[in-house]
């Protein structure tokens, strides 16, 4: 892990998801979005198809949308789940790796998020969503071992600070 020149951490991905030496970086502005169930104490986490990465739910901020608004459509988006109450922004962080599914090298400045279900209502997702990842909960001692990101790890470990 780096800093930045606001103090906040960089990292920078390595594995299947380090950056390539071949591509450009190309900057974008992201959402990190934890999302605990409060009746069981788990948390949200994805496992993706098509490449070697389980994340919590993450994303791309879009023109006109806020950090939080992002982070709401994502979660509905990647999970069905729409009834959230957002318990509190998180610390941010930046991250630089490759995204596969894009193809791309990217250097993402996340804002991030803990929410909870209000309840369990949820939409069918897209036919598209469920080729790229499957909505796995997960308790504290099954996140130990799920294979997050560093700046996802770097979220979890720093919840309850």
């Amino acid at each position: 892990m780096h800093m930045n020149e606001a103090n906040e951490p960089l990292f920078i991905d390595t594995g299947a998801n380090t950056p390539r030496a071949d591509l450009p970086f190309i900057e974008r502005q992201a959402i990190t979005a934890l999302v605990r169930n409060p009746r069981t104490g788990e948390y949200l986490g994805l496992r993706w198809k098509e490449i070697d990465w389980e994340t919590f739910i993450t994303g791309g901020i879009e023109d006109g949308q806020t950090a939080e608004e992002a982070a709401r459509a994502e979660i509905q988006e990647e999970s069905g789940y729409k009834n959230l109450r957002l318990v509190r922004e998180l610390p941010r962080y930046h991250s630089k790796f490759y995204h596969g599914p894009k193809g791309v090298n990217r250097f993402a400045h996340f804002t991030s998020f803990l929410f909870e279900l209000e309840d369990e209502a949820r939409e069918e997702v897209s036919a598209e969503e469920h080729q790229r990842h499957e909505c796995v909960w997960l308790s504290a001692s099954e996140l130990k071992v799920f294979r997050l990101p560093e700046g996802h790890r770097f979220l979890f470990d720093n919840i309850n600070t």
